[in-house]
């Protein structure tokens, strides 16, 4: 064996104990404070990398840190994929109209290191510090796994030193095709492997506006969800995302666990004194932020331009791979940044029927002053937790368009039908009980 080829085959067994160190890591509930909360236990596989406890998605979709006084406000978004996206924090597009980039919801990571250290030291999500995070691995289980992967035990380097190392290994084993194995019915299907029903082919090309279900094919009925959840026109390896920011008139979520959040000695920084009126800005909650003005640049703090930037209320477009991925087939997933959702079903419905109301051909403008004022029909939906049609998307409610989709009963069921086409398989060796959490 040449130098060069003996130096790669030593690199990759080093990589490889770093992966494997990372998956161990991933895994490791010793790693929160108080113990007891791994990143696994909010992304877990079989639920395509979210949160896996059926009864709490359906009840809240919201879910507690380690500190379980400690609320979140925002659902577990997918991992899966995430490798993929571009590494940048969330930058104005002229050819999008719009921001993207970062990885959360909010895109107020830029990196995946910043990705993996916001959970471990977040206190509504592993509450911990660089120093409790080093000790843990240090003095835990995965101590030999740590020196093998990096040929120095934890306790040698300085905390800041140790805690990049530890950062390192999660994202690598985030990087792993185990997050991105492109292995759905779809994939097997753009591969010529498998073929879809008439009905997830009927959803493939709502979802993509294209006869062939393919970018530059004919043009048919469209949903415009391609629009956002883009495709890979070069080598197929689509991820369903453009990471770009919208706001798409979700309504805010009332079962939502942060609206309880009352105990003010365990959250002295985060109390949510607004209660349910409370609003979460999104974008606005990160870019007002670093421009040392308050979310949404709103109230206290605020320098009276309001949402100059435009960005309130806009979520970055999450993957759709894994999107339907669920332990058993009676498994409750949650949509949407806050919960709100709670199937593919009612999602794709609030896509197509946002904007309309129980009257026949009635459209909800949201550019007039009170867009309920003079309904004839009830709204389908309740209002957008942000309604201002400077960051809504189509808030006159354009028919062809997200809100007044135009879709049927049977449009709608042909695309939940696809969606379902994006849920990975796992190799058997792979599945694990231990992937369900128990409603306890």
């Amino acid at each position: 064996m040449s130098a060069a080829s003996e130096a790669t085959n030593q690199e990759a067994i080093r990589h490889k104990a770093v992966v494997t160190l990372g998956h161990a890591l991933f895994n490791d509930e010793t790693l929160s404070n108080p113990t007891g909360q791994s990143c696994a236990s909010c992304h877990a596989q079989a639920a395509g990398w979210t949160f896996p406890n059926s009864r709490v998605n359906e009840q809240s979709g919201l879910v507690p840190g380690a500190n379980t006084d400690r609320l979140s406000r925002r659902r577990p978004p997918s991992l899966g994929y995430l490798a993929l996206a571009p590494a940048t924090a969330p930058v104005y597009s002229e050819a999008i109209g719009t921001y993207a980039g970062g990885y959360f919801y909010d895109g107020r990571a830029a990196s995946l290191d910043d990705q993996v250290a916001g959970p471990l030291l977040g206190s509504d999500e592993m509450n911990n510090t660089r120093e409790g995070v080093v000790r843990a691995v240090a003095e835990g289980p995965h101590a030999a796994l740590f020196e093998r992967a990096f040929g120095i035990s934890c306790d040698r380097l300085t905390v800041d030193e140790a805690f990049d190392k530890i950062k390192t290994a999660i994202v690598a084993f985030e990087c792993s095709p185990t997050f991105a194995p492109f292995s759905s019915k779809f994939d097997a299907y753009l591969r010529g492997t498998a073929a879809l029903t008439p009905i997830e082919l009927a959803g493939l090309q709502l979802f993509t506006g294209s006869r062939t279900g393919r970018p530059g094919g004919a043009a048919v009925k469209s949903a415009g969800c391609a629009t956002c959840h883009t495709l890979d026109e070069v080598n197929e390896q689509h991820l369903f995302s453009s990471s770009s920011f919208h706001n798409i008139g979700v309504p805010g979520n009332p079962a939502a666990s942060y609206h309880r959040q009352t105990n003010a000695v365990a959250n002295p920084s985060r109390l949510n004194i607004a209660r349910d009126t409370f609003i979460d800005f999104g974008l606005g909650d990160v870019l007002y932020r670093r421009l040392s003005l308050p979310p949404g640049n709103v109230g206290s703090g605020s320098d009276g331009r309001g949402d100059f930037l435009r960005i309130n209320g806009k979520f970055k477009t999450p993957t759709l791979r894994n999107v339907d991925a669920r332990p058993t087939p009676d498994f409750v997933k949650s949509y949407g940044h806050n919960g709100y959702f709670k199937s593919l079903e009612q999602l794709v419905h609030f896509y197509n029927t946002r904007n309309l109301t129980t009257a026949r051909g009635e459209v909800i403008n949201f550019t007039e002053r009170d867009p309920y004022a003079r309904l004839q029909g009830q709204p389908i939906w309740p209002p957008p937790e942000i309604a201002d049609p400077t960051t809504l998307e189509n808030p006159t409610g354009i028919r062809g368009l997200l809100g007044n989709l135009g879709l049927t009963s049977t449009d709608e069921a042909n695309l939940v039908a696809f969606l379902r086409t994006l849920s990975d398989q796992r190799p058997a060796s792979q599945q694990s009980t231990e992937d369900i959490q128990q409603d306890e």
